[in-house]
């Protein structure tokens, strides 16, 4: 996927959460959860301009969704001290943020080697390739949607429980 396939995969995949984050915790840790899952989205895709790291290499493995995990949980615990689980909430967010990325890459002829070093075993389905301007629209403008929707109801069920409370 290109960029804005993988954003919008990223925003299809947490806008389910975005309710019961929203009703359980808060509406501004839900909004913060989407931030992160858009925002790591193309994370992974930073080796591309960069000559001496291969592309699909290290920042296209699980390790690095832990790492990214950790950063999103420790930045998350600082910018919600109130909200007891902030780190785990990050952690999830921003580990699930890049594994949405590698699942977006495995369709792909090119695939990815998730385990690497440790292991040489890679993944790929080559169900289409990454430059499929139509899938990539697609899948954008479906997770806009859905992410959009999801906030809506969110803020609608947060003013009838704040104005029914």
């Amino acid at each position: 996927m290109y960029r804005g396939g993988h954003a919008g995969f990223n925003a299809l995949l947490y806008a389910p959460f975005v309710p019961p984050v929203s009703y359980y915790w808060s509406l501004e840790l839900a909004l913060l959860g989407a931030a992160i899952a858009i925002g790591v989205a193309n994370l992974p895709d930073v080796d591309e301009p960069l000559p001496w790291l291969r592309h699909r290499g290290p920042t296209h493995t699980i390790w690095f969704a832990v790492v990214v995990g950790l950063l999103s949980g420790v930045g998350t615990a600082l910018l919600a001290p109130a909200t007891p689980q902030a780190f785990q909430f990050g952690f999830v967010v921003g580990t699930a943020g890049i594994l949405a990325h590698l699942a977006g890459d495995i369709v792909t002829p090119m695939g990815i080697s998730p385990f690497a070093p440790l292991s040489s075993y890679h993944v790929t389905l080559n169900w289409f390739k990454s430059k499929n301007s139509r899938i990539n629209r697609v899948v954008l403008l479906v997770g806009t949607a859905a992410l959009g929707v999801s906030l809506l109801l969110a803020v609608g069920l947060s003013i009838v429980f704040v104005s029914s409370g």
